[in-house]
């Protein structure tokens, strides 16, 4: 993927890219979608990418949109937390979130998908993608930030699902 440079190429991207991560979730089978993936990494499932997506989409926009209020709050990391250290947030993340179901989860990074749209379509085009048009912002642009945390982690989770959908061909679900 390409990362977007403008506003519309962030609004294509990140509207197609949770197309096609949505078209992805709808084609696994139902009995797949809580099943363990049998690859290794932090997440182990479904629910676990649809938290992992929510929770930093979250992060992002109370960060953004605080920030764009006028309210000066650089943080974006929770404290206690550094970029380096910013697996052990993701891991806290998704342990905080195990008793959430899959529908739960989907509804939640639909609704912060929903935010960062109209975040994005509200915003103009240097807003989003001139550096140092905000000092909050350090050395990249929001727009940086925001393809970040939709199309290009969209992507990712893309990645994952192909792999788990890979892995279920190959072993299929046995039903009883």
């Amino acid at each position: 993927m390409v990362k977007p440079q403008t506003r519309q190429e962030l609004l294509i991207a990140s509207r197609t890219k949770f197309d096609e991560l949505t078209e992805l979730i709808n084609a696994l089978p139902a009995a797949s979608k809580t099943k363990e993936f049998s690859f290794k990494g932090r997440d182990r499932n479904l629910r676990d990418i649809l938290v992992h997506l929510s929770a930093w989409q979250a992060l992002y926009l109370h960060w953004s949109t605080t920030n764009l209020k006028g309210e000066q709050r650089v943080r974006f990391l929770p404290k206690g937390y550094t970029w380096q250290t910013s697996s052990k947030l993701s891991e806290q993340l998704r342990q905080l979130n195990q008793d959430l179901s899959v529908d739960e989860a989907f509804k939640r990074l639909q609704n912060t998908h929903r935010k960062m749209i109209r975040q994005f379509e509200s915003l103009q085009q240097e807003q989003l993608f001139t550096h140092n048009f905000f000092n909050w912002t350090g050395s990249s642009t929001l727009g940086d930030y925001a393809s970040l945390f939709s199309a290009e982690r969209y992507e990712w989770a893309i990645r994952r699902l192909q792999h788990f959908r890979h892995d279920l061909a190959q072993k299929p679900l046995v039903t009883q």
